[in-house]
């Protein structure tokens, strides 16, 4: 039967089932319903057939039908000689699920991706997509997302989810992140034009401190309100239908379901119950003692998803750190490690659908990466007997054959409070409120009714835009409502027609936001612990490592009114528990020479730890626990250069070893954390020890930068890096491995006798761009006029990409073209060059050239490959004797005057233009974005493979006719051409014909012209 044919009947049917419906869906204040053999629990309810079936299928999974997998599985590999990955080398067989980055791979900064253009990266990235699928392989994307707000990385910890929620300051800039990942799934299609399953794992290992939107950065409330957000962008507004939505904080959870589920999104928008643990003790000769952790919480993991209908996985696990694959492929310990977990999770947690490791990057040195053998290593024989142990384990067709789809069930329908979230600060007196439907159709709300109200008596009259937003304004003035540090608790009421209250999202759907700006930190107060409210309170503020967020509580205070009790257990982490607090922005701890506690120890004498990082150096000093009696610990920073302190880098910080705690270094404190380390013997294996009043003390002059010369007179020579100190490559890969990629360099003699240079040899196996760095941090590079350098080209007709990067997160980029061969000297004037311009952050200042101010603080020298000449092969340059030297006179700061009209502008308080970066999903102009009713039930779902584009969500909340209106006005260039490319492919124009027919008539039955004019005006539109 054909495609245009079964979807006619389907539409038929669709509209004969609603011709027969008395009642809505549920609506009560329940969970949502589970699958069963007919159904699937999925999260969207119009999800392809193809979706649907890749669903059913890794549900449905059971002893034997485990499936592995790893990221970058054909395209990153060790060994010289494997094309196709060093899994496929060593056994012939590809993994049977392939990962990808999007996040990375959509900005060109892994592979597929090459360069900045994401529209490219995107059709890239569906093309791998669609390889993979060829290949017999299901696809699984993370996304380790820059930050938004600062244009920073991944680990770039400054707070930013609220600010991408609807209205907020950088929605605009997140969503074109999401609208190149619609982009790369709309275009990830099979020859027939069948749009292939994707598992998208959004936002991982949130309850670790690493990333911008996990713990300590992002509430709970912001993570799962940013989950949330993603999926119904995605799925309601993008109209993507090929994606289930992976859900997977890191290891380790005792196997408790409390911790999991604290941060869990539910069920509505998540897919994948998952899990991240990496083994990194290479003390022990078998992972018996890890893989009874990870099999612990597994469990734990997989009843959830029974009871829930969901799908478990172990989404990310590896060897790494110590017990990380050797660099020379010998003395590994446990090679069986692989068929070991497997085996253990077939018998424990035999519904585990797949297990995924990392990639093997390769590298050098500490940078070495590697998560499985290969070839010619002593784990080959014991990983070819693990791919040969089961069929199911490696790829297949019988792997991505999404044949047998399941009906969608039906969602309760609910509401929700977007934005304010959850224990946020209100600072206006305009309280913007949002609020969001979800598994009711807009034909069946009564909008009428959509009111927010509040503990204090008021209601607020909420509107309806489009995709299921209401949005409302409460006035505080006019309310009486002062910004004076109290509580105000929000609670939201939207009815169906039939009269019905929409359930809540959560709980009982209330928001309680606090009313001002968050009173100024004093610097000298450490952690007093009088300010929590609760003990979620402080929870939400430290981020646990390798124990419990529980294990932290408040208890009577030992000098104030309240201290912190830090409960440890080591007989489920046996070698240490830790909580830490990050800063953000960095705090200045200078002006103080000493840290003083109250301490109540439990005289168990085991390694008590206060740890500080400085200057992005890790330091430690180690009071004593082995008495019960209350007294006050002073822990000695030592003198304006750090000689005479208490405190000494760990021990594991090899790369540091002998930097003393400076002031200089004590001006910009990262994070604060305190540790408990086994000392093992018949020492107990629990206690607490209760902590109060943690403070700087001390007074002393702060540490005063260097001031900036008056004239560039003052300023000297410096040089940068002659080469001449390595005495070999590892040396020179280890001073400039700040971007990892240092297999590409070596050392080479430089352009006079004696001389060394640094040599960059490359192939372009990763892409186009392949960069190197050297870390200066924070050199004051003030008053210097030029950076010289001594280049050998190759006559590549390729170029140098040279990147300066400042503290302050900017990057200036200058090319330098290999038009020539041999030794050649570059000289780049620093300040007012209009070749030397900021590439990033993308704000206002883009394009602009470097400014005096901009030298005051150097954080990093780069040097990258930049692909100009398509037909070569490779590049091969050298760098020698690299400078700065003063100007021969007064700067002149000419910048680059950017045109106002390239992207939205407005201005600053100040009166200067600024990009604007925000957008409101929720407040679109409802003529944007005409409402149209699924015509099928929501849960009715009884489709072919390509019919979930038409941008309807099972909610029924419709979407606009053009995605590009639905982004605000940030939507990229990717996302649209995408939505063009889907348009024209979906159907023939003969099918399309015959579908209005069907379509009309259906509609027609349901109540009148109106709804067949809206469908006629989305047929206009090209169905996107």
């Amino acid at each position: 039967m054909g495609t245009v044919t079964k979807r006619l009947l389907a539409t038929v049917v669709a509209a004969s089932t609603i011709l027969g419906m008395s009642s809505l869906p549920a609506l009560a204040a329940e969970d949502n319903p589970t699958s069963s053999s007919d159904t699937v629990n999925i999260s969207d309810v119009n999800a392809t057939a193809e979706t649907r079936a890749l669903f059913a299928k890794l549900r449905d999974s059971k002893a034997g039908d485990l499936r592995f997998g790893q990221q970058h599985a054909t395209d990153e590999h060790i060994s010289s000689t494997a094309s196709e990955g060093d899994v496929y080398e060593m056994t012939g067989k590809y993994p049977a699920v392939f990962g990808w980055d999007a996040g990375l791979a959509l900005r060109g900064a892994e592979k597929p991706g090459s360069g900045s253009d994401k529209q490219a990266n995107a059709e890239v990235l569906a093309q791998n997509i669609v390889d993979a699928d060829a290949k017999g392989a299901i696809v699984t994307l993370s996304a380790h997302w820059y930050n938004p707000g600062t244009g920073g990385d991944f680990n770039d910890t400054t707070a930013v989810a609220s600010e991408l929620l609807p209205g907020g300051k950088y929605s605009g800039t997140f969503n074109e992140e999401l609208d190149a990942i619609a982009a790369t799934a709309q275009q990830a299609k099979r020859s027939d034009g069948t749009l292939i399953p994707i598992i998208f794992r959004p936002l991982h290992e949130n309850n670790g401190s690493w990333f911008w939107w996990g713990a300590t950065h992002a509430s709970a409330s912001e993570y799962k309100e940013l989950y949330r957000y993603i999926v119904d962008y995605l799925r309601d507004v993008k109209g993507v239908h090929n994606l289930l939505y992976a859900y997977s904080p890191g290891g380790t959870f005792n196997g408790k379901a409390d911790g999991y589920l604290e941060t869990y999104p539910g069920d509505q928008w998540v897919d994948v119950l998952g899990y991240d643990e990496y083994d990194t003790d290479n003390s022990a000769d078998d992972s018996n003692a890890w893989i009874n952790t990870v099999v612990k919480d597994l469990k734990m993991i997989g009843n959830e998803a029974t009871n829930r209908g969901k799908i478990v996985a172990f989404t990310e696990f590896g060897r790494s750190g110590d017990r990380k694959f050797t660099e020379s492929g010998t003395d590994n310990k446990d090679t069986k490690f692989f068929a070991e977990l497997a085996d253990a999770l077939a018998k424990e947690v035999p519904n585990t659908a797949y297990m995924m490791t990392w990639a093997n990057f390769g590298g050098s040195g500490s940078g070495f990466q590697s998560y499985t053998p290969w070839k010619g290593t002593d784990g080959e024989k014991d990983f070819q007997d693990f791919a040969n142990s089961n069929a199911n384990l490696m790829a297949s067709a019988d792997n991505v054959d999404y044949s047998n789809a399941p009906t969608a069930a039906a969602q309760t329908g609910s509401a929700r409070i977007v934005t304010p979230v959850n224990g946020n600060r209100v600072t206006d007196t305009k309280l913007t409120i949002r609020v969001k439907t979800e598994g009711v159709r807009y034909s069946q709300l009564d909008t009428a009714s959509a009111v927010v109200t509040t503990d204090r008596g008021q209601s607020v009259k909420l509107t309806y835009s489009c995709n299921g937003y209401f949005t409302g304004t409460l006035d505080l003035d006019e309310a009486g409502i002062k910004l004076d540090q109290s509580k105000l608790t929000l609670t939201a009421q939207v009815k169906t027609k039939d009269g019905k209250t929409l359930a809540a999202a959560e709980d009982d759907g209330s928001v309680t936001v606090r009313l001002g700006a968050k009173p100024e930190a004093v610097v000298g107060d450490v952690e007093t612990f009088d300010t929590y409210d609760s003990d979620a309170e402080l929870q939400s503020v430290y981020s646990p490592n390798h124990t419990e967020k529980s294990n932290l509580t408040l208890t009577d205070g030992l000098e104030g009114s309240k201290a912190g009790n830090f409960h440890y257990v080591f007989a489920n982490d046996s070698d240490y528990n830790g909580f830490q607090r990050s800063y953000t922005p960095k705090q200045d701890w200078s002006g103080f020479s000493k840290l003083t506690m109250k301490l109540k120890a439990d005289g168990s004498d085991h390694k008590f730890v206060v740890q500080i990082n400085a200057g992005g150096v890790t330091f430690e000093a180690y009071p004593k626990i082995d008495t019960t009696d209350t007294h006050e610990v002073t822990l000695n920073f030592g003198d304006a250069d750090g000689n005479g302190g208490d405190f000494a880098p760990a021990s594991w910080d090899t790369s540091h070893a002998g930097t003393k705690l400076s002031q200089e270094l004590l001006s910009k404190v990262g994070s604060f954390a305190l540790y408990i380390n086994s000392n093992g013997g018949d020492r107990p294996t629990s206690g607490d020890l209760v902590i109060d009043s943690i403070r700087l003390d001390g007074e002393r002059d702060a540490y005063a930068p260097q001031e900036t010369p008056s004239t560039p007179s003052d300023a000297e020579l410096q040089s940068i890096d002659d080469f001449s100190g390595y005495a070999d490559d590892q040396e020179l890969r280890s001073a400039w491995g700040n971007r990892n990629h240092t297999e590409v360099l070596s050392l080479t003699d430089g352009p006079t006798d004696g001389s060394k240079a640094l040599r960059f040899t490359y192939d372009f196996a990763n892409g186009g761009w392949y960069d190197v760095a050297q870390y200066l941090g924070g050199k004051n590079w003030s008053g210097e006029g030029t950076l010289k350098l001594q280049v050998r080209g190759d006559g590549s007709n390729n170029a140098i990409g040279l990147q300066i990067g400042t503290m302050e997160g900017k990057y200036f980029h200058y090319d330098i073209k290999l038009d020539f061969e041999g030794w050649k000297q570059i000289e780049i004037p620093l300040v007012g060059n209009g070749s030397l311009t900021q590439t990033w952050p993308d704000d206002a200042d883009k394009g602009n050239s470097m400014t005096d101010d901009d030298l005051t603080s150097i954080k990093e020298l780069v040097f990258a490959s930049n692909k100009w000449n398509d037909e070569s092969t490779g590049i091969d340059f050298a760098i020698a004797d690299i400078q700065v030297v003063p100007s021969d006179g007064p700067s002149t700061d000419t910048e680059a005057t950017k045109d106002a009209t390239d992207g939205d502008m407005k201005q600053d308080e100040a009166g200067d233009d600024v990009k604007d970066t925000s957008a409101d999903i929720a407040n679109q102009d409802p003529s944007t974005c005409p409402i149209a009713d699924d015509p099928s039930d929501t849960a009715d779902t009884g489709n072919d493979g390509n019919d979930g584009n038409d941008g309807n969500d099972g909610s029924g909340n419709g979407t606009s006719a053009d995605p590009s209106a639905q982004s605000g006005k940030r939507t990229s260039d990717a996302a649209k051409s995408a939505a063009k490319k889907t348009a024209s492919e979906n159907l023939s124009s003969t099918g399309s014909g015959i579908v209005y027919v069907v379509a009309a008539m259906a509609v027609l039955l349901l109540g009148g012209c109106t709804a067949f004019i809206v469908l006629t005006r989305k047929g206009e539109a090209g169905q996107r």
